[in-house]
């Protein structure tokens, strides 16, 4: 299980049990209103430096819920890449960041190749493969190899609430659907997982924070418990 931490600047933190060295993953519930800022931008790579160690920039995405990858290149000012949903990249100090309010997200780790990447990972682009997508367009580009790389799946809606109806069930195999309850429940989780072992990834591997977002209780932002109004949380990947 992830752990939780409250940081005072960012609110509260969980984080993988395990990242490789020279590498940093957490969750936050750093709030803003879906744009973040020079400010905001300078305080994130600030916490993440004096937790790691590791002095960075940051890059975030416009998300617009698609398949759009974009690679990021170390900028010395915050970057917000337009109308995408992951960020990949293969040189040092680079931050990337996904903003998540119950959409899943998605960080990876090869550390062999000094490769990262961060994907928003709502139903709409899970159904289109963007979990897929993102790991086709660096395989591309680079030497990555997902068997000797890490997952992290963060907080996020889970099966448990995410509750849809039959025409967003139908884009989805019946494995991943939980029909137990007056509507057909979504396990985003499950059905990524499944990518990621299907293109390689060991189950040990694998981190899901196990998480709920929605569920009552959770410290973390939720658009369907919030509304319009809430929160967002953010996932940051950085080497």
């Amino acid at each position: 299980m992830w752990s939780i931490e409250t940081v005072h600047e960012l609110g509260r933190i969980a984080i993988p049990p395990f990242v490789p060295p020279g590498f940093a993953v957490f969750c936050t519930t750093l709030d803003f209103d879906g744009r973040l800022s020079e400010d905001r931008a300078r305080l994130l790579t600030g916490v993440v430096q004096e937790r790691s160690g590791i002095a960075s920039t940051l890059a975030t995405c416009t998300q617009v819920h698609g398949v759009t990858v974009h690679r990021v290149v170390r900028d010395p000012a915050w970057r917000e890449c337009d109308s995408c949903d992951a960020l990949w990249a293969d040189e040092r100090n680079v931050s990337l960041a996904i903003k998540i309010a119950d959409c899943l997200p998605v960080s990876m780790i090869d550390p062999a190749h000094t490769i990262t990447a961060n994907v928003h990972s709502g139903w709409r682009g899970a159904a289109q493969g963007i979990t897929a997508a993102t790991i086709d367009a660096v395989l591309r580009e680079t030497a990555f190899d997902p068997s000797s790389s890490f997952a992290y799946l963060g907080p996020s809606i889970r099966v448990c609430c995410f509750e849809v109806g039959e025409e967003v069930a139908e884009q989805f195999d019946a494995r991943y659907i939980d029909r137990t309850k007056a509507k057909p429940h979504i396990d985003l989780v499950a059905f990524t997982t499944d990518i990621l072992r299907g293109r390689g990834f060991a189950d040990d591997r694998i981190s899901d924070s196990g998480l709920c977002t929605r569920c009552e209780g959770s410290v973390f932002h939720s658009y369907r418990r919030e509304g319009k109004g809430g929160g967002r949380n953010l996932q940051i990947v950085t080497m």
